[in-house]
């Protein structure tokens, strides 16, 4: 039985050197104009080397869960218990640190895969000898793709990921006889130094650096109808959002006067889009909008209701660089605000957000490894009578600062598959439920995700438990120089959140600017 556990090792082994030997083909026929990218080591193949790992990884524990629950599994069985660490531990980047431990691991598991136990009197259930014989597939798989990145990090002397750095927040200064502006997080956007295309100098948090429709033209909506949505009438918000995708530089859209458009179809939104309703009073109806592969885009003070099955704002499949901010959004079926598949860099501040059942979801499956990159700031939101998600994150890195809650009726701010959550200087007031998070005294769904509370207000009973199984997080200041996001004190926020969330127009805006 050893000298085939060894031949078995041996396969395994050849087959995961073709299958590394296949991904650096791949990386090197996506790009024949940047030599460097041929090699495993650049951004791209990087990127898909750690995803692969993460899904392997996370497949070995949700079967182990699985076993647990179904209690397949013998009672010494604490070094299966290492591998929800290993994970957790490379999501960290502590590559060196994970391969240690998975290779100290695949010979006890081997064990089990091949003849249940070196005691032959001890009985092994059958579901756990074929999860054992999975799993040293698996770890054996992912060890190698470990190594490689392990050479990768030392080839470009970094071990982070990902490897793009915020903007020179710089470039985006208002220009010569303009004065500078004071980048406070919420009321910045509606002075003079952030008029027109300057918006993008008042941007926070892990949007910080985007542009949106600043290099391109100028595009004033005229019509509020939607009569023809294969073939919009110039004028129109769709005839406006179709020219940017067309124009060098993208678009700026603004508004001639206040107006209700109610779509027909779903807005698909191209890179380099700016929506920008200041200066009127602006409401979508009946449809979402949609992201999706596009990057650099802002959307600004307007209001997105009622748009039945769809999401309010619906950002996917490898998004990136988007700041949402001064939105109303409430009544979808399906939720408000959704970030996942593979999108990051996303800002969502300064919104009010109401719906009956889900809010705010960043991450949709727990199969969706490739969120681990995301990376979202959920900043001075107003979040008001939702159920649930506010927000639910999967995966990826969501900063929740400065926000206010109030009348959750499940949970305000939940996480699933290694999640990173860190909610600091919030105002939690509860209507009847009084818990944060979905925690309970029988609660067993999900102990992977890291949710830490810092600083943040407990209002009328309300209760905050943190799950910490990895212990605390770091603050994205830490990891990520040029994050800039300006906070306050929980106890002098509600104010400023109260009187500045979701559109400013009229009497709002000025009631807002004058908030101290």
């Amino acid at each position: 039985m050893g000298l085939f556990r060894i031949s078995s090792l041996a396969m395994g082994t050849w087959a995961m050197l073709l299958f590394v030997f296949y991904v650096s083909l791949g990386a090197a026929a996506g790009d024949d104009n940047d030599l460097d990218r041929k090699s495993l080591c650049g951004d791209v193949s990087s990127i898909e080397l750690r995803n692969n790992v993460t899904r392997d990884l996370y497949s070995i524990e949700r079967e182990l869960k699985i076993l647990s629950l179904e209690n397949e599994l013998v009672d010494d069985n604490e070094e299966l218990d290492q591998f929800p660490l290993i994970l957790h531990t490379f999501l960290s980047s502590n590559y060196a640190e994970a391969e240690s431990s998975l290779q100290s691991l695949i010979p006890f598991v081997s064990e089990y895969s091949t003849n249940g136990s070196t005691n032959s009197e001890d009985y092994i259930p059958e579901a756990m000898v074929d999860f054992c014989k999975r799993t040293v597939m698996l770890s054996e798989r992912a060890l190698v793709l470990i190594r490689q990145l392990i050479r990768c990090s030392r080839d470009v002397n970094s071990t982070s990921y990902p490897q793009k750095p915020f903007p020179d927040s710089s470039s985006n200064s208002p220009g010569k006889g303009t004065p500078k502006c004071s980048v406070d997080g919420t009321k910045c956007q509606y002075s003079k130094c952030a008029k027109g295309n300057k918006l993008p100098v008042c941007a926070v948090g892990f949007a910080t650096g985007v542009t949106g429709g600043a290099n391109g033209r100028y595009y004033v909506v005229t019509r509020s109808d939607d009569s023809n949505p294969k073939n919009p009438a110039p004028g129109t918000l769709r005839h406006a959002v179709d020219f940017g995708g067309k124009s060098k530089g993208g678009v700026w859209i603004v508004f001639k006067n206040s107006m209700e458009i109610k779509l027909k179809e779903k807005l698909w939104i191209n890179s380099h889009t700016t929506i920008d309703g200041r200066g009127a009073n602006i409401t979508i109806w009946h449809r979402g909008l949609a992201l999706a592969r596009v990057e650099n885009i802002i959307l600004h003070n307007f209001e997105i209701v009622s748009t039945g099955q769809s999401d309010t704002v619906h950002v996917f499949d490898g998004t990136h660089r988007v700041w949402i901010d001064h939105l109303t959004s409430r009544d979808a079926y399906l939720g408000l605000v959704t970030v996942l598949q593979g999108s990051t860099d996303i800002t969502i501040s300064n919104c009010f957000l109401s719906n009956h059942n889900f809010n705010m979801l960043l991450g949709a499956s727990d199969q969706d490894t490739v969120d681990q990159i995301l990376r979202v700031t959920v900043y001075r939101n107003w979040f008001e009578s939702s159920n649930q998600r506010m927000p639910h994150c999967r995966w990826g890195y969501c900063h929740v600062v400065n926000n206010y809650y109030r009348d959750w009726n499940y949970y305000a701010i939940g996480g699933r598959v290694h999640a990173k959550i860190l909610s600091e200087l919030n105002v939690f007031e509860p209507g009847k439920r009084l818990e944060v998070t979905p925690w309970h005294d029988l609660f067993t769904s999900d102990l992977t995700p890291t949710i830490e509370s810092s600083q943040d207000l407990l209002l009328k009973g309300a209760t905050f438990h943190q799950f910490l199984a990895y212990g605390t997080l770091s603050s994205p200041e830490s990891e990520y120089p040029s994050y800039r996001l300006p906070t306050r004190p929980a106890n002098t926020s509600t104010g400023l959140v109260i009187n500045c969330s979701g559109v400013l127009f009229g009497e709002k805006r000025k009631r807002c600017i004058s908030t101290p």
